[in-house]
C-alpha cells in the first residue's frame, strides 16, 4: 500500500484524452521528471487516464521512458482494429458500439503494474462519465482495468463498460481536463497536460475538418473556462501544446514526431516558468 500523502503543497497532474494524441503527454511527462517535478496525485481522462495510470505506477524518469517505448511500438490496429462484421453490427443496431475493446483490455492488462486503482504507487484518479446521469465520475478504488476501459469508452466506438450499478463511458465527454477533481483531491499546485488540437489551425477543406475544427473549438472553450474558473483555488500551469502535424487521433504513425515535440516544447517552457501561476494559450 502507498503511504498517506501529504496534506500540504500537494502537486497534481492533469491529464486530458483524444486517442493517439495522448503521445503528446508522453514527451511533457518526460520533461517534468527531468525537471524534477514529480506529482502526488495524477487525475487523468480517456487517453490521459492512461497513462495517468501508468505513471501512478512508475513516478519516474526512467517510467516515463519506458512508457515512450511502449507508445512508439503502438499500431491503429492494436487499439482501433478494423472488424466489418463488428462494424456492421454497430450501424445497423444490433450493437451498441462498432469496435470491441478487446485490444486496449489486453494492452492495459499487459503494461498496468497493479490491479487495482489504490495499490497505485501514488494516488490515481480515473474519470469516466455516467452514461444516464451525464456527469463526470471520479473513480479512485477498485480494479484498475475496468475503470481505464470506462475512461476510454468513446461512445459508438467502445462499449460503455458496468462498474457498479453505472454504465460509463469516455471521462471526456462530461469532463475532458478535470482540474476540478484536482482540486477535491487537495492539491495545490496543478500541472495541465493538454492534448491541443492542430485542427485549429487547419484549412478546413471537407465536412470531417470542420466537424474536428469545431470539436477543438468546444474543447478549448472548455479548458480555459475551467482554468480561469481554479485559479484562485490552486496554482494551475497548463502546458504547452505543440505546433505539429493535425493527426487524427486513430493515427499512431506520428508518435515518435509527437513525443519528441512535446518534450522540446515543454522544457522550453519550464525553462522559462516563474515562481507565480501561469496561464498559458491553448491555441
Amino acid at each position: 500500500m502507498r503511504p498517506d500523502p501529504t496534506p500540504a503543497g500537494r502537486v497534481a497532474f492533469v491529464l486530458s484524452g483524444s486517442g493517439s494524441l495522448g503521445a503528446v503527454q508522453v514527451g511533457m511527462l518526460q520533461a517534468l521528471f527531468d525537471e524534477g517535478i514529480r506529482p502526488d496525485l495524477l487525475v487523468g481522462t480517456s487517453a490521459g487516464a492512461v497513462n495517468a495510470a501508468w505513471v501512478a505506477g512508475h513516478p519516474h524518469s526512467e517510467g516515463a521512458r519506458e512508457l515512450a517505448g511502449i507508445w512508439r511500438g503502438l499500431r491503429r490496429q492494436d487499439i482501433f482494429p478494423l472488424d466489418p462484421w463488428a462494424g456492421a453490427l454497430g450501424l445497423f443496431g444490433r450493437t451498441n458500439h462498432m469496435i470491441p475493446n478487446a485490444g486496449l483490455r489486453a494492452l492495459l492488462e499487459r503494461h498496468i503494474p497493479y490491479e487495482r486503482l489504490e495499490d497505485a504507487s501514488i494516488p490515481i484518479h480515473v474519470v469516466a462519465t455516467d452514461l444516464k446521469a451525464g456527469h463526470a465520475v471520479v473513480l479512485s478504488s477498485g480494479p484498475a482495468v475496468p475503470a481505464l476501459l470506462a475512461s476510454t469508452a468513446i461512445p459508438g466506438v467502445f462499449p460503455p463498460v458496468t462498474i457498479g450499478r453505472r454504465e460509463l463511458i469516455d471521462g471526456g465527454v462530461a469532463d475532458l481536463t478535470p482540474i476540478s477533481a484536482a482540486i477535491a483531491e487537495g492539491a495545490t499546485q496543478v500541472y495541465v497536460l493538454p492534448i491541443g488540437h492542430q485542427w485549429l489551425r487547419q484549412e478546413r477543406t471537407n465536412a470531417v475538418g470542420m466537424a474536428l475544427q469545431a470539436f477543438a473549438r468546444v474543447v478549448e472553450h472548455r479548458l480555459n473556462v475551467e482554468v480561469a474558473a481554479y485559479t484562485q483555488s490552486a496554482d494551475i500551469r497548463l502546458l504547452p501544446t505543440i505546433d505539429g502535424p493535425a493527426v487524427s487521433p486513430a493515427d499512431f504513425s506520428r508518435t515518435p514526431e509527437l513525443i519528441s515535440r512535446a518534450y522540446r516544447a515543454t522544457r522550453r517552457h519550464l525553462s522559462r516558468q516563474p515562481s507565480t501561476p501561469v496561464l498559458a494559450s491553448v491555441a
